[in-house]
């Protein structure tokens, strides 16, 4: 194989993390509820301060939720998504020829990727497609002729032919 994506570790590093940031943000959540309630019911004398020492804590807390749940943890949930359902997903082989390599980097399916222009050929009729890299410095040059494997348009397996 000229290149592969070794799936299996990928799932779990990306499942171990995952498993983190879920158990880190459900730690925080119970530690600022457990804090206002406690904070509420304690308070006999300043009852109004503590108040608004809680609704203080949950606003902060509310806009760090929202800044976790839109930048930090949707990469690892789509991340984590697409890997696992890789083994039940379906699975492309074909015939391609390489027409050009790009270095820019964009977002698909939850991952950040490279586009590989390819041609594809089926029967008499040809196809020009474009494929994701999860890598950016791929050894192939356009002409190249390529047998690959994609899951949901990113490239996991790539044998040049000689």
């Amino acid at each position: 194989m000229d290149y592969s994506v070794d799936v299996s570790s990928e799932y779990q590093q990306i499942k171990s993390k995952y498993f983190r940031y879920s158990l880190l943000f459900s730690s925080i959540l119970t530690a600022v509820l457990i804090g206002d309630v406690l904070l509420i019911t304690l308070s006999k004398e300043h009852y109004k301060l503590c108040m608004v020492i809680a609704i203080v804590i949950t606003v902060i807390f509310s806009w760090f939720a929202i800044f976790f749940f839109t930048n930090i943890y949707k990469d690892i949930n789509e991340r984590y998504r697409y890997f696992k359902g890789y083994e039940s997903g379906i699975k492309s082989t074909e015939e391609v020829e390489v027409l050009n390599l790009s270095e820019e980097q964009c977002l698909v399916n939850g991952l950040y990727v490279y586009p590989l222009f390819i041609r594809s050929y089926s029967g008499l009729t040809s196809t020009d497609k474009i494929i994701y890299s999860l890598e950016k410095n791929l050894d192939y040059k356009p002409g190249d002729k390529l047998t690959i494997t994609t899951y949901q348009r990113i490239l996991i397996t790539a044998e040049r032919h000689v």
